[in-house]
């Protein structure tokens, strides 16, 4: 067993969160890499860690019961918050080294580490994910959006994106589709690169 578990911090529900710099410095063989997203997910813009296994969160239970209850088991989702459910399972059900992924794909992202994407496309830069979030808001008035400058830093988008999760504004009609344009921005801003680099 590596100390990946050892190293990882301890959570009420019995799993441990690790950190996605500790789990990148793993070398091989490593833990099982388990990611609890749907398929589509799993080829979107925030990728997937080589060498995954696919179990939607929906499945893990019946999947699980192919493992080894002692196999070091590290858990991915999007934020961490499916794959830290998903943790929770896998305690109850007996397994004693299961780790979630803090943070999840998007962590993951904003580290710059490497994952595997579907498509080669250029990463936005912040500024372009300034413009999506303008564009896909169009037609409600947001000072705090329009207020962003040219060259956003990464902090004011978060800021903003926060605030508006927060405290929807008024006039959103639908807040499903406003939710799920908030989630599609900050996917876009964990693979951002800063500055007007198109890297």
């Amino acid at each position: 067993m590596s100390p990946l578990y050892d190293n990882a911090l301890p959570q009420p529900g019995g799993y441990r969160d690790v950190d996605a710099r500790q789990l990148a410095a793993e070398g091989p063989p490593g833990p099982h890499l388990v990611d609890v997203r749907e398929p589509v997910e799993l080829d979107g813009v925030l990728g997937r860690l080589e060498g995954i296994r696919p179990a939607p969160l929906a499945t893990v239970r019946e999947a699980a019961a192919l493992w080894p209850k002692d196999a070091e088991v590290v858990l991915i989702c999007r934020s961490g918050a499916r794959s830290a459910r998903a943790a929770r399972l896998l305690v109850e059900l007996g397994f004693s080294r299961v780790m979630n992924l803090r943070g999840g794909m998007l962590a993951w992202n904003e580290e710059s580490l490497p994952v595997v994407r579907l498509k080669s496309e250029a990463r936005p830069t912040l500024a372009q994910v300034r413009d999506t979030l303008r564009s896909r808001l169009l037609g409600l008035r947001i000072a705090r959006v329009d207020a962003l400058p040219s060259a956003p830093t990464r902090a004011e988008l978060a800021a903003v994106l926060d605030a508006l999760r927060d405290a929807p504004p008024p006039g959103v009609d639908d807040t499903a589709a406003f939710e799920r344009t908030l989630r599609e921005v900050r996917d876009l801003l964990a693979v951002a690169s800063e500055g007007g680099s198109r890297r």
